[in-house]
């Protein structure tokens, strides 16, 4: 029998992983919420699922829900979710507060269900390829620069206000964040400079940032740039060996002084391959058959809003700031 995956928000997000899901036979979509009802019908028809009139309504229709809402809603609506029992899929990021990011955490710890953090970037191809030279010992990082310049805070219309978002980190720059994690390791300690350019708020940041395996990064990250090609980007660098990323389209290493570049181009996969939408869902999917546990998970998902947490205290205060494992040690 098909699990039955209900959808909390109608917007982008929620019609792309509609979309992989109905694709899915093991899937079958039991309903949708929105808070504009209009936007809940017209999805509904779209994708041959009920409107629902309610969360609870959703609730009782699903074994899976999965949160495509504005972020600071993330938090709350989890722990309804988890309340009933349900297993569940949040979008990033997990949180916008620390507390609120520890209370759900352990919320999803005692309750057992299946949890995962919408962190899609880490089944892009060209971001599996980078993390397995650096696991199989190919790439041994030293130092990395990361680069994410969002053109503009105008599409979606919400994403300029940090009432809705929590701020600039936790829109797109949080990917980078979580992609730091996955590959480098924990970070023992950040500082930050930080300006507001153009929106009101911080949106102008340029990170150090310290590694318990012995990698140091930087990273800079603008949301008044523009979309030049390529807006995200990773170069590592090890003993005469680098790897370059741009977006999610090709990755360029080389492995020695006088050995050649190699390029691998993935280009040609569709945006939810490439991106890792389409991976990530169909794991999450696995794991609610039993097959796998969910790839992204609670801890995953707490331990990159402290680094934000982190990076934010430190714009602050000019200071750096340490970070421990339960708590984010700020002067």
């Amino acid at each position: 029998m098909p699990i039955s995956i209900g959808l909390i928000g109608a917007g982008e997000v929620a019609t792309l992983h509609a979309g992989i899901l109905a694709a899915d036979p093991r899937v079958r979509l039991a309903g949708v919420y929105d808070n504009v009802p209009e936007r809940a019908e017209a999805f509904g028809r779209r994708f041959g699922c009920p409107s629902q009139p309610s969360l609870d309504a959703v609730l009782a229709a699903s074994q899976a829900v999965y949160i495509c809402t504005p972020n600071t809603t993330h938090a709350e609506l989890a722990l309804a979710v988890l309340a009933a029992g349900r297993h569940v899929f949040c979008e990033k990021p997990f949180a916008i507060q620390l507390e609120d990011a520890r209370r759900v955490h352990e919320a999803a710890a005692r309750t057992k269900v299946v949890f995962q953090v919408g962190h899609n970037r880490r089944f892009a191809p060209v971001y599996q390829f980078l993390k397995e030279a650096i696991a199989g010992g190919r790439l041994q990082p030293h130092a990395v620069h990361a680069r994410m310049n969002r053109g503009e805070l105008l599409r979606p219309p919400w994403v300029w206000n940090s009432r809705l978002t929590g701020g600039f980190l936790y829109e797109t720059p949080v990917h980078m964040f979580d992609l730091m994690r996955f590959f480098f390791g924990e970070v023992q300690w950040v500082q930050a400079a930080a300006q507001a350019r153009e929106h009101g708020e911080w949106d102008d940041f340029s990170l150090l940032l310290n590694f318990a395996a012995g990698v140091h990064a930087t990273m800079t990250t603008y949301g008044h740039a523009t979309w030049h090609f390529p807006f995200e980007r990773f170069e590592v660098f090890g003993h005469h060996a680098t790897y370059e990323t741009f977006e999610m389209e090709r990755i360029a290493y080389t492995t020695a002084l006088d050995a050649p570049t190699t390029t691998l181009d993935y280009s040609q996969l569709s945006r939810n391959e490439r991106w890792g939408y389409a991976q990530e869902d169909r794991m999450f999917v696995d794991a609610l058959e039993g097959r796998g546990t969910a790839p992204v998970t609670p801890e995953d998902g707490l331990k990159v809003v402290q680094l934000i947490t982190a990076c934010y205290a430190g714009a602050r205060s000019g200071e750096r700031i340490y970070l421990q494992p339960e708590a984010v040690a700020i002067p």
